[in-house]
């Protein structure tokens, strides 16, 4: 037996079929755009219809590896909690069972047919959702073509006895081959591609039913590893969704390797051809599962939370003020956007506040909650921005007219001040890493430059608020001194280091902190002249 032609084809066609699932799933997320993430955040109030998103997101993207990352990006912007995540996780198992019944449909030979239909649309058409949506026919062309060629490459592994033998002691030692399962769906990074591999397999009579079956049930437990590797570095929150994405697949498929031959009897009586009743043992062994584990998620997040014990960092985060059906009332929308403009303002402002704790107090965990505060208020820029450009295309007033451009102007301001404020964290969190310290002028200089430029932006936060011209003053008084004394302590500082009496690392990092510290009091002045005086 050839072994080049066989693993050629193997590997060629798990390529195609991967790169066809990536092409279809890409395709539906460009059509969907910003969609699927708000779909996830808005529908998740309830455990069923937590899994009804999971499930319904994942049926449409082609891909539980994208509904559980997307997931991780919204626990981390503090959008969704662990009690609403994991029923999702739960949905998205359900979910790519699709995946597994399409590629059951005997339709390997209009594979060219559908990709040629496909390349044309994708790279013809003028629409953008037109050319998204051939790149979706496209996908399930390579997806099928894939098929074939595994089905092709695996063919004449039928008369070897040694693969036979093996593929059949997988069958009847269940745990081996869910282990196979499981290892083979951790390095491609989709079970989708163990089922396409399994079924392309089955057409061939390689594998029986109970082969088939455990690596199913392995590929369950294998596809944890996209969402393990999306959590690293992510928030505690993150890691305990993940936790609960292995522990709710190790468990189910605990279950069902406690009743594996009544199952694969059961499952044998759903269709006549093997590849239907992998797809439906598939589809049977997720929604078992849920069914059974829903009851117990409470028990799953205790587990969870003992296992990874620590307090979160939560930061109140996204949109609360901002509603489009206010719109057609310009003078609503603009009190509404003033509401969530100054909430913005006010998270800039308290991310300043940890970040200059977390240098007096060495304390690494404010970084992560400075880190956190400047991604919401990011989040928050672009959605105020959005808000109010569709604001500024209605009838308004030369007053709210001239409200609008300084909401503008303020937001890219504030956005500005919660990068400085990120910077100095990142500062101070190299001060306390490196462990070195500063001469007592220096601690002295920039307690003066920390209050000064918190002040600053706190009064050019009232500002915005209240208008008020005589703090508006006050803030522009506020930026000359503050542009005076950061003239003098870098000259004090470049003395210190001549004479050593500051280290060369203490007065990169102080001239490096001083400079922000200034930049932030340019900004409060750009928010109060914006406010009061216009541009």
């Amino acid at each position: 037996m050839d072994v080049i032609p066989i693993a050629f084809g193997l590997v060629g066609g798990l390529a195609l079929f991967l790169y066809g699932m990536k092409l279809l799933s890409t395709g539906l997320q460009k059509a969907a755009g910003d969609r699927l993430r708000d779909w996830i955040e808005r529908l998740t109030k309830s455990k069923l219809r937590g899994i009804g998103v999971g499930a319904l997101t994942t049926a449409v993207i082609q891909s539980s590896s994208i509904t559980t990352v997307t997931l991780v990006g919204l626990i981390n912007a503090g959008l969704l909690s662990l009690e609403q995540s994991i029923p999702i996780i739960i949905g998205a198992n359900i979910g790519t069972t699709v995946t597994a019944q399409l590629i059951a449909f005997k339709v390997g030979a209009l594979a060219l047919p559908i990709i040629a239909v496909g390349f044309a649309l994708s790279s013809l058409a003028k629409k953008p959702s037109y050319r998204y949506f051939g790149q979706v026919i496209l996908g399930f062309g390579l997806l099928f073509l894939g098929m074939n060629t595994m089905s092709a490459g695996v063919k004449p592994l039928r008369s070897d006895p040694l693969v036979v033998g093996w593929l059949l002691d997988l069958g009847r030692t269940p745990i081996l081959g869910i282990s196979v399962g499981a290892v083979f769906t951790a390095i491609v990074q989709s079970s989708s591609a163990t089922t396409g591999l399994v079924i392309a397999m089955a057409s061939e009579k390689l594998v029986d039913l109970p082969t088939a079956i455990s690596l199913i049930i392995g590929a369950n437990i294998g596809t944890c590893i996209t969402v393990l590797l999306a959590s690293i570095g992510a928030t505690l929150t993150s890691k305990r969704a993940a936790l609960s994405h292995i522990l709710f697949n190790v468990v189910g498929a605990a279950l069902f390797f406690v009743i594996f031959m009544p199952f694969v009897s059961l499952v044998s009586l759903t269709a006549a051809d093997l590849p239907r009743q992998i797809a439906n043992a598939h589809l049977i062994f997720n929604v078992s599962a849920a069914l059974l584990m829903l009851p117990f998620v409470g028990v799953m997040i205790f587990v969870v939370k003992t296992v990874l014990p620590g307090k979160e960092i939560r930061i109140d985060g996204g949109i609360k003020f901002l509603d489009e059906r206010t719109l057609a009332t310009p003078a609503i929308a603009i009190s509404q956007a003033e509401k969530e403009v100054e909430r913005m303002g006010r998270m800039a402002l308290s991310a300043l506040d940890d970040s200059i704790k977390s240098f007096k107090s060495n304390d690494l965990r404010l970084v992560k909650v400075v880190e956190k505060r400047e991604d919401a208020v990011d989040e928050l820029d672009n959605a105020i921005e959005a808000f109010l450009v569709k604001i500024t295309r209605r009838e308004l007033s030369k007053r709210h007219a001239k409200r609008v451009a300084a909401l503008i102007h303020s937001i890219s301001d504030i956005e500005r001040v919660s990068d400085h404020a990120n910077n100095i964290a990142e500062l101070s969190e190299r001060k306390t890493r490196e462990k070195f310290s500063f001469s007592k002028p220096a601690l002295r200089e920039l307690d003066i430059m920390f209050k000064k430029s918190r002040e600053s932006f706190a009064k050019s936060i009232n500002v915005l608020v209240s208008g008020n011209k005589k703090l508006a003053q006050k803030v522009l008084l506020l930026e000359g001194e503050i542009d005076a004394l950061e003239k003098q302590f870098e000259q004090n500082n470049f003395e210190r280091m001549n004479s050593k009496k500051c280290s060369p690392k203490a007065s990169v990092v102080f001239a490096e902190l001083v400079r922000n510290l200034e930049r932030i009091s340019d900004h409060a002045h750009n928010i109060s002249m914006a406010t009061t005086f216009g541009f």
